[in-house]
Order: C-alpha cells, then structure tokens, then sequence
C-alpha cells in the first residue's frame, strides 16, 4: 500500500490493478475507485483504519476494475451506491471484456448511480469533477480532483503510455480526443492516479509520452 495525503494506493490482482481508497478530509468516511480481485487487502486496511465505505466509483467497466465490487457489498452493505457512466453499462452487463481472455465473469451486482460528464459530486469541503473520456471504453470517466491537484484516470492514459484500443468497445481516435481535450487541459501539476503503473502528471505526459502527438 501507497500513501498520498488522502489517497491510498492497493496494487492487487494478477493484472496489478491499482485500487484507490479515497478518504475524505476531516472524516471516517472513504470511497473505493475500482476495485479489483484482491480487495480484501483494502477491506481489511478500511476495518483497521474504522473506514466507513460510501460509495463505489468505477472508471470504467472492465472486469479488472469491477472484480472487488460485490465483495467489498458484502462486507459493507448491499446499500453501497456503485457508480458508473451509462454509456458502460452493456460492457457491465457482458461481463466486462472477460470473454476476451477466455473465461466468464459475472460482477454479481448492478450500478445504481450514474456519472455524467460535467457533474461535480461533493466531498468533503470540495468536489469531484467528472469529465466523460472515451475511447478506451464507451463510459470511460476520469475524475477530477481540483482541491488536491489530483486525477483519477482509470485505463485513459498511464506512465508514458496510454489506454488499450483493441479490445471490444475500444476506440482509438475517440481515446486520442479524450486525453488532449481531458487530461491535457488540466493544470500541468496535476498527478494522474492512474489504473496500473506509478502516478504521473499532465506535465510529464505532455512533454515525455512518446504515444501522444
């Protein structure tokens, strides 16, 4: 586990999926950003810090990124809202992609609150921006942090790479569009919490990322 002011870094699973645990300022309440196989080490991480879970933000629908979604209901309560834009939503319903690996997977549970581009979600004495970023996937979200300098961008872009578009529901120029009118425009001291791999900046991507124009 990783720790950034707020935020905390689980990689887990055997894709090496990085779950975040977002804590909200001044309080005992989190929210879990996808969350993977593996999760019982963010479960046991919350009960060991008294963590009170809230909501469930997904960035996107593959199934490495939902995996931990009906355990971490289990523990915590059916009641959890889970959080997905809509346009993701027949990627949920399909298992989220797994059929291209070769096996099945059901997440066992269904999301019950919507993102849309544009909807600032309140947290704490701040905001969550949500910003619609598709390409990787039809609903893809990154979730903007103004407050800490902080993004949460899911498969869209990583260190010195970008998202995967050769997959079902993929889309290419629609990705390339995302990152410049959705990452690049974001202050260049932003760090970009991303779903695998170290945390970056719009800075270093704007000047190093070799798959960026």
């Amino acid at each position: 586990m990783q720790t950034y002011n707020t935020i905390q870094t689980f990689t887990i699973g055997q894709i090496e999926n990085n779950t975040y645990l977002l804590m909200k300022p001044d309080s005992r309440k989190a929210v879990v950003i996808d969350p993977a196989a593996g999760i019982s080490e963010v479960i046991d991480s919350m009960h060991t810090q008294n963590l009170e879970l809230e909501s469930i933000w997904v960035t996107h629908a593959h199934f490495d990124h939902i995996a931990g979604v009906y355990s971490l209901l289990s523990e915590f309560g059916s009641h959890i809202p889970i959080f997905l834009h809509p346009d993701d939503l027949p990627l949920w319903n399909s298992g989220g992609g797994a059929r291209e690996f070769g096996f099945e997977f059901d997440p066992k549970a269904q999301p019950t609150r919507f993102f849309f581009h544009g909807q600032h979600i309140p947290f704490g004495d701040s905001a969550i921006e949500v910003r619609h970023t598709p390409g990787h996937t039809p609903g893809h979200v990154l979730l903007y942090w103004q407050a800490s300098r902080t993004a949460f961008c899911g498969d869209l872009i990583f260190y010195h790479s970008i998202g995967r578009t050769d997959m079902a529901y993929c889309d290419s120029a629609a990705l390339r569009n995302s990152i410049r009118e959705q990452v690049l425009t974001l202050p260049d001291a932003t760090a970009l919490f991303c779903g695998h791999g170290p945390v970056t900046s719009v800075s270093e991507e704007r000047k190093n990322n070799p798959f960026l124009d």
